[in-house]
């Protein structure tokens, strides 16, 4: 049976064959994993149990870490996934294992996607402009030849949308080249959530103070994520049993992730836990820039 777990070793398998640095967790997104660049996976067997606070936390996420997003499913409640389309939900690219095995192989995918059941085409426009005035085609000679509006070809010769597969079809066979756009990875737009409780809120007001763009994250091992001139997530914990037993899992993930990493605490003896530094609440306020901040998890680490 093909469940998530299988899910997960297909994935797993597939990264590590193209020698990524892969490590499992859980939340918002199963995998993180890293090459020349980060990738963060959620894997899912049916797609429409995406939940929206954990699409817009792996969002929020891959924006601040400069990480290319991807959930890998195979199926909705209607149908199984095809492999050569790239669907979409909550901005977040949707692809099958085996889309995802061509595009780490660095495959020339066309950038077939999906949105409400129509398969649409990235293409190449300024060829498509140059070659219709080649051939001294006006926008409404080309538009009536393939079976569409003036205003849907100018449309697409804007950019503004992209055109079905028929119609490129259509525009490849009448003006005998190919226009198809080879998929690439996005990292996901800037996205902000608001604090879910008064301790997330008040860390990341003192973060912003100092200078740390950041945002609140839902459904993740950590609560805060910030960039400056460096990356940072930010655990945060009432007790030492939690920064106890989630120390390595931070770590690890500042390590893939090439950021840095924090634990801040409401009471903690330790300076730091596995190499990650402790800043305590009531210490935020006495710091006064980024660089400063820096300075007080560099001399924790010691």
């Amino acid at each position: 049976m093909f469940n998530k777990s299988f899910l997960v070793s297909k994935i797993v398998n597939s990264l590590l064959l193209h020698q990524f640095n892969v490590f499992l967790t859980h939340g918002c997104f199963d995998i993180a994993a890293r090459k020349e660049h980060l990738m963060l996976i959620k894997s899912m067997i049916n797609v429409d149990g995406l939940d929206h606070d954990q699409a817009l936390s792996l969002r929020t996420i891959s924006s601040f870490l400069s990480a290319y997003p991807f959930i890998v499913s195979v199926k909705t409640n209607r149908e199984f996934l095809n492999d050569e389309i790239i669907y979409s939900r909550f901005q977040l690219p949707v692809i099958t294992p085996e889309m995802l095995s061509k595009i780490l192989g660095e495959d020339l995918i066309p950038a077939v996607q999906s949105a409400r059941g129509k398969h649409t085409i990235a293409i190449d426009v300024n060829t498509l402009r140059e070659k219709r005035k080649e051939l001294q085609l006006t926008l409404e000679q080309l538009a009536e030849i393939v079976g569409i509006s003036k205003k849907a070809l100018y449309e697409i010769e804007k950019s503004r949308v992209n055109p079905t597969s028929e119609t490129v079809k259509k525009l490849e066979n009448v003006l005998r080249i190919d226009l198809k756009n080879s998929y690439k990875m996005k990292t996901a737009e800037k996205t902000y959530l608001k604090p879910k409780n008064d301790f997330q809120n008040k860390v990341s007001k003192e973060l912003s103070r100092i200078g740390i763009d950041n945002s609140s994250v839902y459904s993740a091992p950590f609560e805060i994520v910030g960039k400056e001139k460096f990356s940072l997530i930010i655990s945060l914990s009432k007790n030492n049993v939690k920064i106890k037993k989630e120390a390595g899992v931070v770590k690890r993930l500042s390590s893939i992730f090439s950021s840095k990493a924090v634990f801040v605490a409401k009471k903690c003896r330790e300076q730091s836990v596995e190499g990650v530094p402790i800043v305590l609440e009531s210490e935020l306020p006495g710091i006064e820039s980024s660089n400063e901040l820096d300075e007080v998890l560099k001399e924790k680490q010691e």
